[in-house]
């Protein structure tokens, strides 16, 4: 949303009368694809990357050939991404050129994906974009003015556009990455053991994390009830040897939080081992600290349950004991066992899913199939920003999604239009087994949790607000809201049915310019003004004042006396007074500011007459 000439440090007066899946390509296309070349070649400077211009083609075959080039049709993650690319290809041999890039909801209609996976988050949209037809779900970048879509805009169109050629354009690399994100309270996973997980002789652990607290123990990893495992101590490495903690063999080095590490520990078994912290040595560990311990401790709650607890756990401390639980994020987690000389992996957790309340061992094959069950712990890409495919909502409309399963995470914004004045959203989940057993009683609990962002994208653990509501449902209301964009993490806590969300709202006309207003100065009165009342038209008649506020007030007080007729008086701090709109937001000021020391940005006097007057406490300049 452009924001218009802005008006600084004032406060406006108002005085009025009242009244992603691709299928295995056939013959055919195999045939289409031997003719599809590589026109150009650029790295871009800003992430050193480097990136393919191909020949015409469809949107299918270009992302298929482009997976033969190590890469995906590309991501635009941002405007200076958007522009470089658009600068780079769109132009290449002084031939206009409409670019293919990786963008398309062919999997959900409206739910647009990136071909490498990537969460949908920036976006360029041109003009009255996209359009939603029934084949066009692919996504290119405009090279000329297409009616009212403007260069350097996104379009969408069908797979294989008759009407004019689209390049696309290859960005080498791997797809997206994905984390985990645990919150140091109880968030883990479990996976269920297996032979190919006893360590015998020798045993090597890596993972690669970010730690956003080293305070005391945080286990990355430990095997069974006591077994081996790795943690951090106080910021320190140290390696599980055995059941008391105090006897574990520490690095002598220590990693700082919310920094990525690649972190490790060698084990040859009573012949020594070593820590590392990004492939460089960090300590020695002794022959006799060189211990691997199977994880069959025999601890009293595994005693007294039965259990086998045998899990290999990831982000706590083993079956012994729910405690130490780790607190950031983890990308990798790399187990070892050395073999002929060499050291081979035999179980490799990279979180390659993105999405789900299950992730696979990397390794997995016909006869492995490990699967890590996830406790609590939430999607995150690297950079900590949370796994969703944000999706639009339009002014008043609302989007109806079923079978939402528990933990999903779904992310909405609002765009709102300038001079926005009132803005609403509401959201309702709906599950049968839920209210199967509701005794109809109060009930807070939603079934899910909305996280508010302003111009900004909120996750549970970062965000600007958190939604409340009850029976299932939330509600909320802004009154001249300062963002541009609305944001709305939503996190499913159990299964859902179906679940509803809607935004709305209203901007005012957009107000005169400032040199069309009249300025008010301290204690000087404004005489003679007067306003014309048309009997035969609903919209209010309107003059409209302004205090340039420079300094800090205590109170700032506009009042209007004299005279023949009935005038009322707003004064705002937030933005223009929509005068047809007004009385709406008058009668829930009362709702919305129920906090006495919660001052509202807009002010009536709507008394009989003239006499009016509106106040301002507190006052700051802009």
């Amino acid at each position: 949303m452009s924001k218009g000439s802005p008006m600084v440090a004032t406060t406006l007066i108002l005085m009025m009368l009242a009244s992603t899946c691709l299928v295995a390509s056939s013959q055919a296309q195999s045939s289409s694809l031997d003719e599809i070349e590589v026109l150009h070649t650029a790295v871009n400077p800003d992430n050193n990357k480097t990136y393919h211009l191909l020949s015409a083609s469809s949107w299918e075959d270009a992302a298929f050939t482009a997976r033969s080039l190590n890469g995906y049709l590309t991501t635009i993650d941002d405007v200076e991404e958007n522009t470089w690319v658009f600068d780079t290809f769109a132009s290449f041999e002084n031939q206009s050129r409409h670019l293919w890039i990786g963008l398309n909801d062919v999997q959900d209609e409206g739910i647009y994906r990136w071909h490498d996976g990537t969460p949908f988050l920036y976006r360029n949209w041109g003009v009255d974009q996209p359009t939603g037809g029934d084949d066009s779900d692919y996504v290119h970048i405009a090279s000329t003015n297409m009616g009212n879509i403007m260069p350097q805009t996104w379009n969408d169109l069908e797979n294989n556009p008759e009407y004019f050629p689209v390049y696309g354009v290859v960005e080498v690399g791997p797809g997206a990455d994905f984390s985990l994100r645990f919150d140091g309270l109880g968030d883990h996973i479990i996976i269920d053991h297996d032979d190919g997980l006893l360590a015998s002789e020798s045993l090597r652990i890596e993972a690669t994390i970010k730690a956003s607290s080293t305070d005391g123990i945080r286990f990355i990893t430990m095997k069974g009830d006591y077994g081996w495992g790795m943690y951090l101590s106080s910021g320190a490495i140290g390696y599980a040897s055995e059941y008391s903690l105090s006897k574990h063999p520490t690095s002598n080095a220590s990693i700082d939080e919310d920094t990525w590490y690649t972190v490790g520990v060698e084990i040859l078994e009573g012949v020594g081992g070593f820590f590392t912290i990004d492939g460089v040595p960090a300590g020695n560990i002794s022959a006799e600290d060189a211990k691997i311990p199977l994880g069959d401790f025999g601890s009293n709650d595994c005693y007294a349950s039965g259990d086998s607890c045998d899990e290999l756990f990831i982000a706590r401390m083993g079956a012994g004991c729910d405690c130490y639980h780790f607190e950031g994020i983890i990308d990798d987690v790399t187990v070892s066992f050395r073999e002929n000389g060499m050291w081979e992996p035999v179980s490799h957790w990279t979180f390659w899913e993105g999405e789900g309340a299950d992730t696979g061992d990397a390794l997995n094959d016909e006869f492995d199939e490990r699967v890590g069950e996830i406790h609590g712990a939430d999607w995150v890409m690297p950079d900590g920003s949370i796994v969703a495919q944000a999706v639009e909502l339009e002014n008043d409309e609302y989007i109806l999604i079923e079978d939402v399963q528990q933990s999903d995470t779904m992310l909405f914004y609002a765009e709102l239009d300038e001079y926005t004045f009132m803005a609403d959203f509401y959201a309702w989940g709906w599950s049968e087994e839920y209210y199967e057993e509701w005794d109809y009683g109060y009930e807070e609990d939603l079934g899910f949790d909305v996280y508010v962002g302003y111009d900004r994208i909120p996750a549970p653990w970062d965000y600007d607000e958190q939604l409340t509501g009850y029976y299932g449902s939330v509600w909320n209301s802004w009154s001249w809201p300062s963002a541009e964009i609305l944001w709305f993490s939503v996190v499913a806590k159990i299964d859902l049915d179906e679940f509803e969300i809607q935004a709305s709202w209203e901007a005012a006309e957009e107000p005169p310019s400032l040199d069309e207003m009249t300025e008010l100065y301290n204690g000087v009165a404004i005489t003679s003004q007067s306003l014309d009342a048309d009997r035969d038209n609903y919209n209010a008649e309107m003059n409209y004042y302004y205090v340039n506020v420079t300094d800090s007030l205590t109170e700032l007080k506009v009042e209007t006396y004299g005279g023949k007729g009935n005038v009322d008086l707003i004064m705002s701090a937030g933005g223009p007074v929509d005068p047809n709109y007004y009385y709406y937001g008058e009668i829930f000021e009362d709702f919305m500011f129920e906090d006495p020391e919660v001052q509202s940005s807009v002010v009536w006097s709507t008394q009989n007459g003239n006499a009016e007057e509106v106040n301002m406490f507190d006052v700051e300049p802009g």
